[in-house]
């Protein structure tokens, strides 16, 4: 600052932001007002013409020079020596006072120097009045040139070729004012005819008028300690926060904050989290454009810089993750200290970092089932909904779902349920595992047949041991936090944490119901894969087809059931040739992504003779379904009917359970069959339909037997 030429009369500060560009705008009248005379001395009166016919008089460019700012200054000085000396006395009293205002925030946030400050205010000037425009036009003597040019400004703001040198240096594209996209450059193929504009923001900023490009969202920020994160990612969320107070207030470099997940990890909570612990506030760009698009990366950065924020930008798509390394060069040019890239991968993504920036990474799984199960009961609070802790653990254990996706399941069950939900907020398994369910996105249902959930645990009939069997299953997927990770034993195992099983038995002796059953239970939706439709005898399709089954399965958290397995899972056998080498190679990695798989996968088969005893050790659990015996066929039969069937006296459904040794399945086709057979016959179902029934099913099984003894 030039203090020796002030005014005695200069006021102590700016009181507003208007008042600040009154005086700046006047001082721009009075370097337009010099540019005018040299204009006038270069340029003979009768080439000073406008275009086609059209003319800006002398006489209305004094006019409009001479009178007084749109913003009203009180200044009166005419030296321009004296009017800088009062602007950045009166600026920098404001500053002292704790006040800043537009125009001195971007002149201190970006270093610009006198030259660039004044090419920049110049620019605003089109922008602010339009009687700039006309002066502007005048001096390019071409009425449709209304903003400045290169050229122009360089005419304007330099008295001698020296000047001149330094204002083509403040006007290059490498200058703070296009750097950091402060100007722009209206399209011309000529650089030194190009018309330069402030940008939009800019101008906005200025005006104090609509927010900067992007409204900044009013969303709540919670505290570090209010996350719920792993143990270990909250000890990566503590060292990046030191570092992050290191580097922006004691470091040269610039700084890179990348945080890496699924788009419902919470990536931009924790961003802004682990910005209010360090005293800094986040503005995210939430348009999703490719990192390349550096005049929009520009803005973004400058609108942060603004406004005293960190800019962040959303790397989202498949191809986000590989945008980071240009994004990461760009940096490097651009007015940020510090930087966040919140980044769609599912793997932590390779940053390609350079000696001049620093990177800082962060990656966000899938987080435990211990996580997992706060974020329910907080999302449920948070609804003013209430489940039990076992509909709770369940869900936490199925679903490995962020915390986001568990609260966009809440709201969705909240809203599905509507007024059908009680007072006391009481909310069931089924309702917000169909709400989670809502929350994935899978093509399953064209690898595989959903089963219909319609079975629960009175509807099976098995021995007392097998039964408790598939209530262990329901139970070590509930309790697989506990034990793997409470406990350690995923620590002590390579296998993953899912839970898998095989069913033997008979055919009809209930392996499909107990896996809709299990399914039903564990709030898991169930689809039915035909292994013998799987198992191609072209090499490395069948394992193509296991992948494409898994993945899907993967996104969709169903319960996988493998029927026939036979066809696929023989008993292992002397390798001769090839073909039985690749046999055994099919098996094994059908295993292998059983084993890796995170869900429940069930495989089924008839003939357990056939296994493997090598391959049955890999399955966690086995269930036998046995042909059920007199005492179980009766309790079939009895639970067969519905409600609301109407059956005759004379039906004698013990007679059919001594007689009749019938798998579960074949006594539900048969009381089917009977009941078209009475209704045909307009009557309740009896004894000689039930018989006749039972004829049918054993034609269909190409048996031949007496039933009406």
């Amino acid at each position: 600052m030039n203090a020796a030429h002030a005014s005695p009369d200069l006021r102590p500060a700016y009181q507003s932001a208007a008042e600040e560009l009154a005086d700046q705008l006047w001082r721009l009248q009075l370097l337009l007002a010099r540019a005018v005379t040299r204009f006038r001395d270069q340029c003979a009166p009768e080439h000073r013409r406008g275009f086609a016919g059209v003319a800006i008089l002398d006489e209305e460019i004094d006019t409009l020079l001479g009178a007084t700012p749109h913003w009203s200054s009180d200044c009166e000085s005419s030296d321009l020596t004296e009017a800088r000396a009062r602007c950045e006395m009166r600026a920098q009293s404001s500053i002292d006072a704790g006040l800043e205002f537009p125009l001195e925030a971007i002149r201190g946030r970006f270093g610009l120097g006198p030259l660039e400050f004044d090419a920049l205010l110049l620019c605003l000037a089109a922008e602010l009045h339009p009687s700039y425009r006309r002066v502007f036009a005048y001096l390019h003597n071409d009425v449709t040139r209304a903003y400045p040019s290169i050229a122009l400004l360089l005419d304007i703001l330099s008295d001698d070729w020296s000047q001149r040198l330094n204002t083509r240096r403040a006007l290059s594209r490498h200058s703070p004012l296009f750097r950091y996209s402060l100007l722009v450059a209206r399209a011309t193929p000529d650089e030194w005819n190009a018309e330069i504009a402030a940008d939009p923001g800019l101008v906005a900023f200025v005006l104090d008028e609509a927010p900067l490009h992007e409204p900044r969202r009013n969303e709540e920020t919670l505290a570090l300690d209010e996350l719920l994160v792993s143990p270990q990612e909250r000890e990566a969320l503590d060292r990046l926060t030191r570092a992050l107070v290191r580097d922006t207030f004691g470091s040269p470099k610039k700084t890179i904050v990348v945080i890496s997940g699924s788009p419902s990890s919470g990536r931009r909570t924790i961003a802004r989290a682990v910005c209010r612990e360090a005293g800094l506030r986040l503005r995210v760009r939430d348009e999703r454009r490719p990192a390349g698009d550096g005049h929009d990366l520009a803005g973004h950065f400058r609108d942060a810089q603004l406004l005293g924020e960190v800019p962040a930008i959303v790397l989202g798509g498949e191809d986000g993750a590989q945008q980071l390394p240009a994004f990461i060069r760009a940096i490097g040019g651009l007015s940020a200290q510090v930087a966040f890239a919140i980044v769609d991968s599912d793997t932590a993504p390779r940053t390609g970092g350079s000696g001049d920036i620093r990177v800082h990474t962060l990656h966000l799984g899938t987080p435990p089932a211990s996580v997992r199960r706060l974020g329910w009961q907080r999302a449920l609070r948070d609804h003013a909904l209430r489940a039990n802790n076992e509909t709770v653990q369940t869900l936490a254990s199925v679903y490995p779902f962020s915390v986001g996706r568990i609260y966009a399941s809440v709201r969705d069950a909240q809203i599905h349920l509507d007024d059908r939900l009680p007072e006391n907020g009481a909310v069931e398994l089924p309702e917000l595992a169909a709400a989670a369910r809502n929350q994935t996105s899978h093509h399953l249902d064209s690898l595989a047949q959903s089963l219909p959930l319609r079975y629960g645990w009175d509807d099976i009939v098995l021995p007392p041991d097998e039964r408790a069997r598939l209530r262990e299953i329901a139970d070590a997927v509930r309790n697989r936090e506990r034990v793997l990770e409470q406990w350690g034993f995923g620590d002590k195992t390579s296998a993953g944490p899912g839970v898998n099983a095989i069913f033997f038995g008979p055919s009809g002796t209930g392996k499909t119901m107990a896996a809709t059953i299990l399914g039903a239970e564990l709030g898991m939706a169930v689809y039915r894969v035909d292994l013998s439709r799987v198992v191609s005898k072209y090499i490395g399709e069948t394992e193509r087809n296991l992948d494409a089954l898994f993945d899907e399965a993967r996104r969709s958290f169903a319960l996988l059931f493998f029927d026939e397995a036979e066809a696929l899972f023989g008993k292992r056998s002397e390798v001769k040739d090839a073909h039985d080498r690749y046999a055994n190679i099919e098996v094994a990695y059908l295993l292998q992504r059983m084993e890796s798989f995170e869900g429940v996968a069930i495989l089924a088969t008839n003939l357990r003779k056939h296994m493997d005893n090598a391959f049955l050790r890999r399955l966690q659990f086995a269930v036998e379904f046995p042909l059920p015996g007199v005492e179980q066929r009766l309790q079939i039969w009895l639970n067969v009917w519905p409600a609301a069937a109407e059956l005759a006296e004379d039906l004698d459904l013990e007679h059919m359970a001594r007689r009749f040794e019938f798998a579960g399945g074949h006594i539900r086709n048969v009381a089917m069959t009977a009941a078209y057979l009475a209704c045909e016959d307009d009557a309740p179902i009896g004894m000689a339909h039930v018989l006749a029934a039972t004829k049918r099913e054993f034609q269909k099984l190409g048996r031949g037997a007496r039933v009406d003894d």
